[in-house]
């Protein structure tokens, strides 16, 4: 009876085997590496500011309110790997865009831009004992005077880089948060 082995030759000693193992496993690894296609690092990073919104005293019991429209003030870095240049940047929020031109990148790697998302494209927001109107007899019953809300909406970036005979795009995507302020209402002095 011949039992059937993993190597064409019988190894007597385990180092040996280990050694045509390692080798083997190698010139594998090597083999996949050198076919490997490399992949242009490009790099955009985006900041925006955090607007706020002033909300009015709200009554008891109301867990859910509508934002009005809101304005974020991005910051955008970008950066192309060697031989490639940057084509354009585009910024999304909801249905809303904005978009950076060459020309515009040409001149500065670090720019600003204004992106404005109306009221109709932001989901109700669930906030409960936030700005909640205890009556006119109980002034001190209104709750925090504000409040970070965390990812109200996403932002989707995306980098084109251009070469001499190709294009890549890099993407990123950063959650937006907004500050909701409680107006408080004056309170009547004798």
């Amino acid at each position: 009876m011949r039992i059937s082995c993993l190597f064409p030759v019988r190894y007597r000693s385990l180092s040996r085997m280990r050694a045509a193992l390692f080798s083997g496993f190698f010139a594998i690894v090597a083999s996949i590496a050198i076919a490997a296609e490399t992949v242009p690092m490009h790099n955009i990073e985006i900041t925006a500011d955090v607007p706020t919104v002033t909300v009015s005293p709200q009554r008891a019991g109301r867990t859910t309110m509508r934002l009005p429209g809101l304005t974020y003030e991005f910051s955008v870095t970008v950066d192309c790997e060697t031989n490639w240049q940057p084509d354009s940047v585009s910024i999304s929020v909801a249905d809303s865009r904005a978009s950076i031109s060459a020309e515009e990148l040409q001149a500065s790697r670090e720019l600003g831009l204004q992106l404005r998302i109306p009221s109709n494209q932001i989901a109700p927001l669930r906030v409960e004992h936030f700005c909640v109107d205890g009556g006119a007899e109980d002034a001190d019953a209104i709750s925090p005077n504000s409040i970070t809300i965390p990812g109200v909406v996403s932002a989707q970036a995306s980098l084109r880089c251009v070469s001499e005979s190709t294009n890549s795009m890099m993407y990123v995507s950063k959650p937006l948060d907004v500050l909701l302020q409680c107006a408080v209402p004056e309170r009547a002095t004798d």
